[in-house]
């Protein structure tokens, strides 16, 4: 038998109507005008989108990493094709996913490597730690870590290098508290960066000495570098696994935006490597650090400049600039509009004198930097308000939107110059709470009146200012569902405190209601980068920056919101965390 080719066996005879139906088979689905088909679908939900023409949904479709439809779930079911992934919500609730706006991944240990003291409120505790680390580390050089908390450590909330000495003795260690603001050094490590009695505080900063005047082994604010400066330094792939696992843990908290508060050059370099690498998954706004100790402010602001081209990617910019106007609580580094309440402080320093700071902003804002402003005290406020306003009257109003971090105290007369400055108030939800930062380190410092009337976030909210919230991680914990339900009720999780025991609301005319607490993570944080139009809200066309939470926040008690659980969080369509899929 002969076997013909194909081009040899007889054709069928095609009529036109018989070809034209063939040409319709063969021509795509999106030339016959059906909907494409989406990538994933998320449906049977409790969709919030902080849109404000459309608040509820059902459904989500996306596809290349955008939204492509919204509304019920019968709105979404034609994008739904065979390689469509569907994932039924049964309930639960799907918002944008969260920024936070002011926090220190760089800071964090990475557990693999450091030590973490986060969360642990009991000097015990925080001693059977450090020496079970040590133990478990018997060849590292340096004990190095942080986290411990002040409270553990009253009334002075200033751990001695007697206490560290009993623990770990053989190589020095080095522990920043939580704030960020004080270290806790052994004998070792003064020893190593040769503190004696006769060194002399450096600017803006303080080595504490005991009652004979030797050094005891707090260092204070700038004091800290001295011990930075002989400590090894991490290399860069030490910095960048960091940077990972940090990040890591905040996507699981439903963070896929943040900013780097305060970052120096190493850590600017291990981030640009992260994009570079193509490895960074988070949005990341980098603010780099100013050093006031530095005079050369030129060369600092074209090492800024450097900085911001040459790791500017999708993911990435280092388009912002850190600058401390003053300390913190456990220095008594605030500085004040009227003397500490203690005595012998006076009204604090800045850090920054106000002619510097006006000369220092209004270039960074002509170079379209936004400047991210370290405030605690009312007088630090005040300075930096001034500084912007002369900067928009050089400059023009049209720049970029500032930011003010933490804002402990706000003069009333201050609170109505944020939103007509295009100040953003930058605020840390978990610090509304009385815990023993408010009910004891703040009323030694500035007197019961003052302190019982801090973190005015209801009053700038209601001012108009775009409020934002930020964790200051690892200062504080970065829960999001905690920071929450705090900003709501200003109470311990639950409404009780450590202790076991029911306490009132600290400085309840401040709260702030459940969807003003849910923008300030959302939309509010994609309005502080510009970037409104792409994400921060969930409308057709935006970036999927999606979070899956465990209920409805809005039927669950107030009470029980530090319960719900994150379970999917998803970047521009891609999945970085999922407890709901992978059970």
């Amino acid at each position: 038998m002969i076997s013909r080719h194909p081009s040899d066996r007889p054709r069928p005879h095609l009529t036109a109507s018989v070809l034209g139906s063939l040409l319709i088979c063969l021509l795509p689905a999106r030339a016959l005008g059906a909907p494409p088909s989406a990538d994933l679908v998320l449906r049977n939900g409790a969709v919030y989108t902080l849109d404000g023409a459309r608040r509820w949904a059902s459904a989500v479709a996306i596809r290349d990493g955008k939204i492509l439809s919204v509304g019920r779930d019968a709105d979404v079911t034609p994008y739904i094709g065979p390689r469509t992934q569907v994932i039924s919500l049964d309930g639960r609730m799907l918002l944008p996913s969260f920024q936070d706006s002011h926090a220190h991944p760089s800071l964090v240990p990475n557990p693999a490597t450091r030590l973490d003291l986060e969360g642990l409120k009991d000097r015990t505790l925080i001693s059977a730690r450090i020496r079970a680390f040590a133990a478990a580390h018997p060849d590292s050089e340096w004990i190095i870590g942080g986290g411990w908390d002040e409270a553990a450590f009253l009334p002075s909330g200033r751990p001695s290098r007697q206490q560290l000495d009993a623990i770990v003795s053989d190589r020095p260690v080095f522990l920043i508290n939580n704030s960020q603001h004080q270290a806790w050094v052994n004998s070792a490590a003064l020893q190593r960066a040769g503190i004696t009695r006769e060194t002399a505080n450096p600017q803006n900063g303080e080595i504490v000495r005991d009652a004979d005047g030797e050094p005891s082994g707090s260092l204070q604010e700038m004091a800290m570098q001295l011990v930075r400066n002989v400590m090894p330094p991490p290399t860069l792939r030490q910095r960048t696994d960091d940077l990972l696992a940090a990040l890591g843990q905040m996507q699981a908290q439903g963070i896929t935006a943040v900013v780097e508060a305060a970052a120096d050059a190493a850590t600017v370099e291990a981030y640009g490597e992260l994009a570079h690498t193509h490895r960074l998954t988070s949005r990341v706004r980098i603010c780099q650090r100013f050093e006031p100790s530095d005079s050369d402010d030129a060369a600092q602001i074209a090492r800024f400049v450097a900085a911001r081209r040459r790791v500017a990617s999708p993911d990435l910019d280092a388009n912002c600039v850190k600058i401390l106007l003053d300390g913190g609580y456990g220095s008594k580094s605030v500085a004040l509009l009227e003397p500490y309440h203690l005595p012998g402080l006076g009204t604090g320093k800045l850090f920054v004198d106000p002619a510097r700071m006006t000369t220092l902003v209004t270039q960074l804002d002509a170079l379209g930097f936004q400047v991210h402003v370290h405030a605690i005290g009312d007088r630090s406020v005040r300075t930096g308000l001034d500084a912007v306003e002369a900067a928009r009257q050089a400059n023009g109003p049209g720049g970029q939107a500032h930011t003010f971090a933490h804002l402990a105290l706000v003069d009333r007369a201050d609170i109505a110059r944020f939103r007509p400055l295009n100040v953003i108030p930058n605020m840390t939800p978990l610090w509304s709470r009385p815990d023993p930062w408010q009910t004891v380190f703040a009323v030694e410092m500035f007197g019961a009146e003052r302190a019982d009337h801090g973190y005015p976030t209801r009053s700038l909210a209601d001012s108009g200012a775009g409020l934002v919230w930020g964790s200051d991680w690892p200062v504080t914990g970065m829960q999001t569902l905690v920071g929450i339900e705090t900003a709501i009720t200003h109470r311990y999780p639950g409404g009780v405190d450590p202790t076991g025991q029911i306490v009132a609301a600290w400085n309840p005319n401040e709260r702030l209601a459940l969807e003003e607490a849910l923008t300030a993570y959302t939309a509010a944080g994609a309005a502080l980068f510009g970037e409104s139009e792409h994400r921060g809200t969930i409308e057709v066309g935006k970036d999927a920056d999606l979070v899956v939470l465990s209920r409805n926040l809005f039927d669950t008690p107030v009470e029980q919101i530090h319960e719900v659980k994150v379970e999917l969080t998803i970047r521009r369509g891609h999945t970085l965390y999922d407890t709901l899929t992978r059970r």
